[in-house]
């Protein structure tokens, strides 16, 4: 063994060990750097992944929301169509009830006229009921 001049080698025996204890500790903290690092990626790729799912989630959301809202309206248009439908179907009934009541007026009208005298020559002659024809 080389011995140094001037060196004692029961000094550097101490300093040696912390130096050994002291690389120990950087590896230990570089593994663990390392695996913060890898960690820290995990960590970005998931949350960029939930970022993309909460925006397709919006975007659905807002779709359905969209389908919604044209349900919506769709829903008031076809419940005021059937309103409509509704009175066109009342008004539509009043007139036929109309038609034919009508219809019976006219059928009465013209069965009085039957039975009415009819009124022929000159205008001094005198009204003749059918019961005085025969």
């Amino acid at each position: 063994m080389a011995s140094f001049v001037g060196l004692d080698a029961g000094a550097f025996q101490p300093k040696a060990a912390a130096l050994s204890e002291l690389r120990l500790a950087k590896q230990g903290l570089d593994f663990r750097r390392r695996d913060l690092l890898e960690a820290q990626k995990r960590l970005r790729t998931t949350q960029r992944r939930l970022g993309e799912a909460c925006e397709a989630f919006r975007a659905q959301r807002a779709g359905l929301q969209e389908e919604l809202n044209l349900g919506s309206e769709l829903g008031h248009s076809l419940a005021s169509q059937q309103a409509l439908l509704q009175k066109q179907l009342e008004t539509l009934d009043h007139e036929r009830l109309t038609v034919d009541v009508l219809k019976d007026e006219v059928r009465r009208m013209r069965e009085e006229q039957h039975k009415m005298p009819v009124r022929e020559g000159p205008p001094q002659a005198r009204l003749v009921r059918p019961a005085e024809m025969s």
